[in-house]
């Protein structure tokens, strides 16, 4: 499973959470932190996700994109990217007033 979140902030919170609930995660902080064979859930950036392949992601925080400032287009495009990294599940967090949450 891999928890995929749209910038560092969410992830290092989302990491923070997991690991307050003793769940077992790797925080992918850069590109050698990431073992595709552990049985852990993955937490990453959206961006950090291309290219990799999960049977399970979570996107948290989607309803609060796209950041201020940041192209509407572009965040669609990394969304876009990190909804098609699962395979067989994808779950997404909607909550907030953002364009996406207006739109989903």
């Amino acid at each position: 499973m891999a928890v995929l979140c749209a910038d560092w902030k969410t992830r290092d919170q989302c990491a923070r959470v997991l690991h307050q609930r003793k769940l077992p995660l790797e925080n992918r902080v850069k590109s050698g932190d990431y073992n595709p064979s552990s049985n852990k859930i993955k937490v990453m950036t959206m961006h950090a996700s291309k290219g990799l392949e999960f049977p399970v992601v979570a996107l948290p925080g989607v309803g609060h994109m796209p950041a201020p400032g940041e192209d509407e287009k572009d965040a669609a495009r990394v969304f876009y990217v990190a909804a098609t990294r699962a395979s067989q599940r994808l779950v997404v967090g909607v909550g907030g007033d953002g364009a996406f949450a207006r739109r989903l």
